[in-house]
């Protein structure tokens, strides 16, 4: 990760997953103009684009011809957010780097106030969300119950209500970095490398446009990704759980062999409780199958060493002050 980052004068980096956004980027890149322009802050724009099926990448492109200080790192496939956030921060040159969505419930206008919090030593600035408009009942419950678990099992503190919208000083990017996990949970990871941490409340803004690009299923993916590179209890909790089937079932024969030595017991009777039990157990298997082979999965996919992500181009707009050198193009 860049060695040679200059220290000519400070630096904001801005890095933006984005996939799908073609009626949001523009907004968004004169936003986060507008806010630099009254901070007097020089600042770099990295769009991390998966290939999208729109016209995201020509609108990137013509806010790069546009002279906005925008570079763009666009993927040979679609990697997810996930990959997109860690590919991003490994591609920005600044002295602190905000991670912000595109689609601009993340507000441009807390920049300045996390850029203060910054300039007062905390190397890592998040911001946590008090209200979240826009969102449907069910994905708020569910976020609850994602950070209930966080909070419970966790082995590293992640805020509660709190998303990848967050300021992070070079020397946090630099260690991020070095952790070549390809399940990245930035929330996760920001936790995991420490320093000295500071949090500002904001309400959090509905979409501008369009919807989420996050399916069901990738957000429980990442879900995932928050719980199980960070916590040894679900493995733990299957150890327990087969042992407290195995004493339940040393109780139940116990039990019967009691009953049927008093009062005796029917044969229909026995069938079925062998029919329930044989299902609670059969589920409870699969289960804890399902909790085993998340690790083991995790363990493969890291042991077979491929890259995180491939990158198909690099575009750089003319007004950055900064280029990447080769050996920051990776």
């Amino acid at each position: 990760m860049s060695s040679n980052r200059e220290k000519n004068g400070p630096l904001i980096s801005v890095v933006s997953p984005i996939y799908n956004e073609e009626k949001n980027v523009t907004t968004l890149v004169h936003r986060l103009n507008e806010a630099f322009d009254k901070l007097g802050v020089e600042w770099e724009l990295v769009f991390a684009l998966d290939p999208s099926t729109d016209r995201t990448e020509e609108k990137i492109q013509e806010l790069i011809d546009a002279n906005f200080p925008i570079r763009m790192v666009k993927f040979s496939r679609r990697f997810g957010k996930p990959m997109s956030l860690v590919a991003g921060i490994r591609h920005c040159l600044g002295e602190a780097t905000i991670v912000i969505d595109s689609d601009l419930q993340d507000p441009p206008d807390l920049i300045g106030a996390m850029i203060e919090k910054w300039r007062e030593g905390n190397l890592v600035v998040i911001a946590q969300r008090t209200s979240r408009q826009g969102e449907n009942f069910f994905y708020l419950k569910s976020a609850e119950l994602f950070y209930w678990i966080l909070d419970k099992f966790s082995e590293v503190k992640v805020p509660r209500n709190t998303g990848d919208f967050r300021l992070l000083d070079k020397r946090v990017v630099d260690e991020i970095c070095r952790i070549n996990e390809r399940h990245g949970f930035l929330r996760g990871l920001t936790a995991l490398v420490g320093f000295k941490t500071a949090v500002i409340p904001f309400e959090r803004d509905p979409r501008l446009t369009g919807k989420t690009q996050i399916s069901i299923m990738g957000a429980f993916g990442i879900a995932l990704d928050g719980i199980i590179p960070f916590s040894k209890t679900p493995i733990r909790l299957v150890l327990a759980l087969g042992l407290g089937f195995f004493g339940v079932g040393i109780g139940a024969a116990i039990l019967w062999i009691i009953c049927g030595l008093l009062t005796g017991i029917g044969y229909n009777w026995f069938l079925f409780g062998l029919f329930l039990f044989t299902w609670i157990f059969f589920g409870v298997t699969i289960s804890c199958l399902g909790v085993v082979g998340e690790y083991v999965l995790r363990c493969y996919e890291d042991s077979r060493d491929r890259p995180l992500y491939i990158i198909d181009k690099i575009i750089e707009s003319e007004k950055l002050s900064r280029k990447l050198s080769l050996e920051d193009r990776k």
